[in-house]
């Protein structure tokens, strides 16, 4: 097993501000590179390459290409994205050290949890190194095969759009809907808060993408695109379930 001590972030420094600290905090040697500029030249040394690229998969194929052909042969390659781990890996010649990386930070406690995602041949060494350098900054993992959305954003988009079904449907409120799960469940924010939160527009988007793969039971409800339709997405927008006040 490789110890990962010099670590590559591609990605906005806005986006990976967090996974950046989480690694620097432990110590860790943390290079964030634009996309856009020349990042091929400075991935010698790296032993993990992090891609933190929202949206266009192709985009994140051709990335992670050209670091294929750059990096040693030893640097493990890996991916924040929620699905199409195995589809990642196909567009470089490393599969069985390819990986991905999914980190969620707790907004009310200090804690991240690193969703530690399989491709179809990533090698249990390369996983077993990843588990060691969560470890080293304190992270808590889970380990899983390639899925859709993962195991935290399957399962929040799902409690969202059955919370927005039974809004559609008159069942209860919106304030009722967020009391009963906060009080009941101990959750830190009932569905529709967390809708706010994410975004209602990714929401749907992770919806739709399980939907194509998984199935109509994850198609997203009328109330979810309408809202997207009118902007209304949520904390970014100011309105969402719920009104915010904008800041400036």
């Amino acid at each position: 097993m490789e110890e990962i001590g010099n670590i590559v972030i591609l990605g906005t420094e806005e986006g990976v501000g967090n996974i950046q600290n989480l690694f620097a905090r432990a110590g860790l040697k943390v290079t964030t590179l634009n996309v856009e500029g020349d990042y091929t030249s400075k991935l010698a040394h790296a032993d993990l390459v992090l891609e933190d690229i929202p949206g266009d998969v192709e985009l994140k194929k051709e990335v992670l290409r050209k670091c294929d052909k750059e990096a040693r042969p030893t640097t493990i390659l890996a991916t924040t994205a929620s699905s199409g781990i195995t589809e990642l890996a196909s567009a470089t010649k490393r599969v069985h050290k390819f990986v991905g990386l999914n980190f969620t930070f707790n907004p009310f406690e200090d804690k991240c949890l690193v969703q530690i995602t399989k491709g179809w041949q990533s090698s249990e060494e390369t996983i077993q190194s990843c588990q060691a350098l969560a470890g080293k900054v304190g992270a808590v993992t889970v380990e899983l095969e390639d899925s859709p959305g993962l195991i935290l954003d399957r399962v929040l988009a799902t409690v969202i759009n059955e919370a927005a079904i039974m809004k559609m449907s008159k069942v209860a409120s919106i304030e009722d809907i967020d009391q009963v799960t906060r009080l009941c469940l101990n959750w830190p924010m009932g569905p529709f808060e967390f809708a706010d939160t994410i975004g209602v527009d990714n929401v749907v988007a992770n919806l739709e993408t399980l939907s194509q793969q998984l199935g109509q039971q994850y198609l997203p409800c009328r109330l979810l695109r309408q809202m997207v339709t009118a902007g209304q997405l949520g904390k970014k927008t100011g309105i969402g379930f719920y009104t915010y006040e904008q800041e400036g």
